[in-house]
């Protein structure tokens, strides 16, 4: 009985040893040591004992521990790392895996399919991402990789004229788009007069554009939201990155200061044109540059800090002596600033929340003299913003999302300083500056269950301004409904509102535009668009196949007055119509990332109109920018390791206008002489002519060996390859053997070669 009684005891005391030891669990993170991004999906197994986990969204991961162990982590693409655990003194674990540097290839091949993937798994249906890496080997003018003109090759984009930085979505006008840099607004996309964006791709990781199934986080404006991300640098390596091109030089620097917890982003781009002409004893007396600096602290696993800078300027100087004690010259400088300062806070597995304070700052000053006539104006926009959001994950299938979002707006319109006889046209005077508070508070509910997901949300959004206070709630609707494996269904709803405008007096992208704020005259735009959409993966070939139909109702557009100046001119507001427009249309996208040839076919066929009842007599009409047909073909092909070849081919139809078609004579109000007077056939009426282009490029890669830390290669550009000139304007002209009046569109730009090396130094 002495025996069984030890027995017994023994079995109860191991018993409760092992209940304790379950009890003991082992929590950590996953990240890439290099990015210093959580990894997803990463396998996490304790070697003696044969438990694990698989990380989630955030790299975390938990794992019940019942000794001292080896703990494994393994990742495809990445070295599989693995790390001594005792059972004693438990602490969080930090995991950092390297990218496998033997088949760096292949680890670009696999990436890549993971955003179809995520584009495919997506609540959104009309959500499309590019990554520095996909832009890079596309040809593009004078060799310089843009996300803005890239992005405006997927469906449902277009742009305005060669020479604007305009974007038009989904029968939207140009201001209908909110461009944000790591949280903060860019109001002013476009160097080059809109021939290049602000966006240095070496200081730019990815660009993502959201053109229907908003969720309730965004808002502002009623076309689409184009969110870009800037580049993160590396807490382990020193990297160095640039390129050397035919109008432009880029170069970035990633220096860790501190090891796993301080690192230091700071890129730089500037056009040399200027210089080279200057070397052979003539005169280019425009040029840009911008600057970007960031700065990534991570106190521990989940809280991590960001500051980022940015800044860009084009700066013209011409002048010009005509004769002696003649003179004439125009300078302007347009600058834009950006800060944004971010806190991301991981409370646990479930709840997170991040914080962005963020500032902007748009401003141009333009000097023009002729003789004794000068004219000077100025103009700013000060944004400062505050954005909170939280984030509760009760478990995988549902989510909780909330925030607020604050933003003071200080419009500081044309000051006009004018001298001499130009004077009595453009007089001095003070726009009125105008300061509004636009906010909004946030929340939606995701809820995923067998094959169906379902995304409900709400956006409150509210503008005061000194006159006026408006209040308007958002609607926020996604629906995702999985066929089968490989097909999904998915439709939205959302309804958008918006409180900053602008008065454009040009197609191009002059400096004299002017954004203003809603007041008790000037009502908030607002719009609803229910979009529905259709994908499938072809798995065999690695394509993904996507079908949207839309529908887009647009309330208080604006438009102005027949014969309103809108050049320097303060006091438009009395000249301001708003209306109301619809659009719809469908957009096909098959796109491939992965295997020898790459690439997308985009396709959008749409109809857009406006009704004012002060313009066309009333009645509806075609709006400037409804371009019936929007194709685009962009591939990259690459039968060899070191050698790309790409070919972007775009069609758009023209866009449209208003011509004179005959003038009548009317006396004039003196009874002196007679006045002609234009006649106009119904508004919008006539298209311009459809245009298309080609370009073409040949990158040679550099060789890649896993002791070699310098790699270049070499790119060779052709921007419009046959030499067909895009239409950027059109003119009235007459022809004096016929005695008539013709219409005719001068092109910009033939076949334009460029010469690219890029380098990367990696320590």
């Amino acid at each position: 009985m002495h025996r069984s009684l030890i027995v017994c005891l023994s079995i109860i005391v191991f018993l409760s040893a092992e209940a304790v030891s379950q009890d003991r669990a082992l929590e950590g993170y996953v990240f890439d040591a290099k990015t210093n991004k959580p990894l997803p999906y990463v396998n996490v197994y304790l070697r003696k004992h044969g438990s694990g986990d698989i990380t989630d969204i955030n790299g975390y991961f938990k794992i019940n521990i019942y000794s001292d162990d080896i703990l494994t982590a393994s990742f495809m693409g990445y070295r599989t790392e693995e790390t001594a655990v005792s059972i004693s003194g438990l602490k969080e674990i930090k995991i950092f895996l390297h990218q496998a540097t033997k088949a760096l290839a292949e680890i670009e091949i696999r990436a890549i399919p993971y955003l179809m993937d995520d584009s495919f798994n997506d609540m959104s249906n009309s959500k499309y991402m590019l990554v520095k890496e996909a832009i890079l080997t596309l040809p593009s003018l004078t060799g310089e990789a843009d996300f803005i003109k890239n992005l405006l090759l997927l469906p449902g984009a277009t742009k305005g004229v060669e020479g604007s930085s305009d974007i038009f979505v989904r029968g939207g006008d140009a201001d209908q788009n909110l461009v944000l840099f790591n949280g903060a607004t860019v109001y002013n996309t476009g160097h080059l007069f809109g021939f290049l964006s602000v966006f240095n791709p070496y200081a730019t990781s990815d660009a993502t554009m959201l053109t229907g199934g908003f969720t309730s986080q965004y808002g502002g404006r009623l076309s689409s939201i184009i969110d870009i991300t800037s580049r993160k640098p590396s807490y382990r390596d020193f990297v160095v990155e640039g390129s050397i091109g035919t109008l432009a030089s880029n170069l970035a620097v990633e220096l860790p200061i501190v090891k796993d917890r301080l690192s230091l982003m700071v890129a730089g781009r500037r056009t040399y044109a200027d210089q080279v002409v200057r070397l052979l004893g003539e005169s280019l007396p425009y040029y840009f540059y911008d600057f970007n600096a960031q700065i990534d602290f991570k106190l521990n696993g989940a809280l991590n800090f960001q500051y980022h800078f940015y800044k860009g300027d084009d700066d013209l100087d011409y002048r010009r002596e005509l004769r002696e004690n003649l003179n004439t010259g125009t300078n302007f400088l347009i600058e834009n600033n950006t800060h944004s300062f971010l806190i991301d806070k991981t409370y646990n597995s479930r709840i997170s929340s991040t914080t962005n304070l963020h500032y902007t700052q748009f401003r141009y000053h333009i000097n023009s003299f002729f003789d004794e006539n000068q004219l000077r104006v100025n103009s700013e926009i000060n944004d400062l913003g505050l954005e909170h959001q939280f984030v509760y994950r009760q478990n995988e299938n549902h989510e909780f999302t909330s925030g607020l979002s604050v933003i003071r707006h200080n419009v500081v319109p044309n000051f006009i300083d004018s001298n001499g006889e130009i004077a009595e046209f453009i007089p001095s005077g003070n726009g009125r500056i105008r300061n509004m508070l636009e906010s909004a508070i946030y929340s939606s509910w995701r809820y995923s269950k067998a094959k169906i997901s379902t995304e409900l949300g709400l956006r409150l959004s509210s503008a005061y301004q000194e006159e006026s206070f408006y209040i308007n709630p958002e609607p926020r609707l996604n629906v995702r409904w999985q066929i089968k494996e490989n097909d999904a269904f998915k439709v939205s709803y959302s309804r958008m509102f918006q409180y900053m405008n602008r008065a454009s007096s040009s197609s191009f992208a002059l400096p004299t535009d002017i954004w203003y704020p809603v007041t008790s005259q000037v009502k908030p735009q607002f719009s609803d668009q229910v979009t529905a959409g259709y994908q499938h993966i072809f798995k065999q070939p690695g394509i993904l196949a996507s079908l949207d139909v839309y529908y887009k109702s647009m309330t208080n557009q604006i438009a102005f007055r027949e014969a309103t100046n809108l050049t320097l001119n303060n006091e438009f507001e009395e000249a301001l119509l708003q209306g109301k427009g619809s659009s719809y249309g469908a957009e096909v996208l098959l796109r491939r990332e992965a295997g020898k040839l790459r690439g997308w076919l985009a396709y959008t066929l749409s109809w857009s109109d406006r009704q004012f009842d002060e313009l066309n007599n009333g009645q509806p009409f075609r709006a400037r920018y409804d371009r019936r047909h929007n194709l685009s073909l962009v591939t990259n092909y690459t039968p060899h390791p070191r050698w790309t070849f790409s070919a972007v081919w775009e069609f758009i139809s023209g866009a449209r206008f208003t011509p004179v078609i005959g003038y009548y004579v009317m006396p004039n109000a003196a009874l002196t002489g007679v006045d002609l007077i234009p006649v106009y056939p119904e508004r919008n009426s006539v298209g311009l002519n459809d245009s298309h282009r080609l370009d073409l490029s040949i990158t040679l890669h550099g060789r890649r060996r896993p002791d070699k830390k310098w790699y270049g290669e070499w790119q060779l550009s052709f921007y419009n390859a046959y030499n067909r000139a895009t239409p950027i304007a059109i003119s009235l002209n007459y022809d004096d053997e016929s005695n008539r009046y013709f219409y005719e569109q001068p092109g910009l730009f033939g076949m334009l070669p460029s010469l690219t090396y890029r380098f990367t130094f990696e320590k």
